[in-house]
């Protein structure tokens, strides 16, 4: 457990990136057992190229710049889950409570995208208003596009106000998230034809989603979502993971030994297809952005649509509350 924690602190960003060899010693101890508007079941499935083309060092303001990312293969190594995300929860215990936005403001969010057809990344900003009801966004820069929205009751995603709702009835138990997770009737609804999922697939479904709404959410449950994925049977931990900005954190995906329905895809040989990973900062804890890395070639009706050792990858680069669209926190 402490050589695990060590491992954390040089992963940080005022630390070297741990020594590759220090890394494969380790790492037979480590496995040890131990807002665009977006459906919830959008989960990319093409991955991008082996490794990202640029880093982005993002300003306090929100300004960005470009810079040559590291060369060569990034070197992640798996640790225990349970350590890693129970002194997540402890961190997101000390948080300062949030202030909730008034209905008529807006959550801004920009984001990058690495897609595996295209050479460049792609820079989003969106304007969701907290109450749903308006959104705005631009690429790369553009011109800014918005749109009113009507309800839809179809649509699975919740608008800000109602995360929020969500957030505040959760339990702050584990056990009893964990209870309420798989059985919550609003995220049951799969894709036409989808195979029904397992309990603890749709948990780590849910839970992972929440962390990633972008709507700021109490620290005791914040706090408590870290310490029901620790207590989730196949969620997996690797240190080194890169989104598509290039900064490394903690990667968490759900890898339940052998074929489970909602879990990941496996090959004729019951290898695992690709690793899709929620990546967090090492030193907050707070969402980076999500990465799928493609571990064997990935056919679907006979043809190959993503090739072994490639990507995709996305990074959050800033977030915050404004007036109105436009805006830059």
């Amino acid at each position: 457990m402490d050589d695990d924690l060590t491992l954390l602190r040089e992963l940080r960003a005022d630390a070297p990136e741990p020594d590759a060899d220090r890394l494969r010693a380790v790492r037979a101890r480590a496995l040890a057992p131990a807002r665009r508007r977006r459906r919830f079941w959008a989960v990319p499935s093409l991955l991008a190229a082996a490794t990202a083309a640029a880093v982005v060092v993002v300003a306090v303001n929100g300004s960005h710049t470009l810079a040559p990312a590291p060369p060569g293969a990034v070197t992640t190594m798996p640790v225990r889950a349970e350590t890693v995300l129970r002194q997540a929860a402890l961190v997101a215990e000390g948080r300062r409570k949030y202030h909730e936005p008034r209905p008529d403001q807006w959550l801004y969010r920009k984001d990058l995208v690495k897609q595996p057809f295209e050479e460049q990344s792609t820079v989003g900003e969106s304007w969701t208003r907290y109450d749903g009801t308006r959104y705005a966004y631009r690429q790369n820069g553009g011109s800014m596009e918005s749109l009113d929205i009507t309800p839809d009751p179809d649509d699975d995603d919740l608008t800000p106000r109602q995360y929020a709702a969500k957030f505040a009835d959760l339990p702050t138990d584990p056990a009893a998230l964990l209870d309420h997770v798989r059985g919550d009737r609003h995220w049951s609804t799969l894709p036409k034809g989808a195979e029904a999922e397992q309990p603890d697939a749709r948990a780590f479904r849910v839970l992972s989603v929440y962390l990633d709404a972008g709507v700021p959410m109490p620290p005791q449950v914040e706090a408590a979502i870290f310490r029901a994925l620790a207590e989730l049977p196949g969620v997996r931990v690797d240190l080194g993971v890169r989104d598509a900005a290039g900064r490394a954190g903690i990667g968490i995906a759900y890898e339940p030994a052998g074929s489970v329905p909602g879990g990941p895809m496996r090959d004729a040989q019951g290898r695992i297809v690709s690793r899709s990973y929620l990546v967090l900062d090492a030193a907050t804890y707070r969402f980076l952005g999500r990465r799928v890395d493609t571990l064997q070639d990935e056919v679907i009706g006979g043809e190959v649509t993503a090739r072994k050792g490639t990507f995709y990858a996305s990074a959050d680069l800033a977030t915050g509350v404004v007036d109105e669209p436009g805006q830059i926190p």
